[in-house]
């Protein structure tokens, strides 16, 4: 919404549509300021976010605490094609190889271990393939070291 004031009035029918059971989880996307999801949250918490999660944007630290503080789900896209420089990050790398799996799969599932679902846009029935199995994958016990520079690394500590 261009503006506090219209996205509030879209929130309320959001909220409306929820109390008639016509839907079940309400939420925003491009979202990247904490006060208002605080603003949203007077009328109804917000049950989901879905931002760009991404280099770019530091990887939206302070809205993904406010969801994780408020048990609100984050979803991120760009998740992928925002992080060139992640994908390419020698502690990713090590992960993606001591876990069998693509560089994109260990950033997905490096973030779903952070509580962030990825979301995915791709039309590539073999990338579409590599997503899915991403839940599958276990990183190896000595991880955990780098699962933490990560961390640190997009500011998630």
């Amino acid at each position: 919404m261009d503006d506090l004031e219209t996205t509030l009035i879209a929130w309320e029918v959001l909220v409306d549509l929820q109390d008639q059971g016509k839907v079940h989880k309400i939420g925003v996307s491009n979202t990247y300021d904490v006060e208002t999801l605080e603003r949203l949250g007077m009328k109804r918490e917000v049950q989901i976010v879905q931002n760009r999660w991404h280099e770019g944007n530091n990887w939206d630290p302070a809205v993904f605490r406010y969801c994780k503080r408020n048990g609100i789900e984050y979803q991120s896209f760009w998740t992928l094609s925002g992080n060139p420089g992640l994908l390419k990050n020698s502690t990713l790398l090590a992960l993606s190889r001591d876990a069998n799996c693509t560089p994109p799969q260990a950033l997905f599932r490096f973030a779903q271990l952070q509580g962030i679902t990825p979301l995915s846009g791709t039309t590539n029935e073999e990338h579409m393939k590599e997503g899915v199995a991403v839940d599958g994958i276990t990183f190896v016990e000595g991880a955990r070291l780098r699962l933490s520079a990560l961390r640190s690394l997009i500011g998630i500590v």
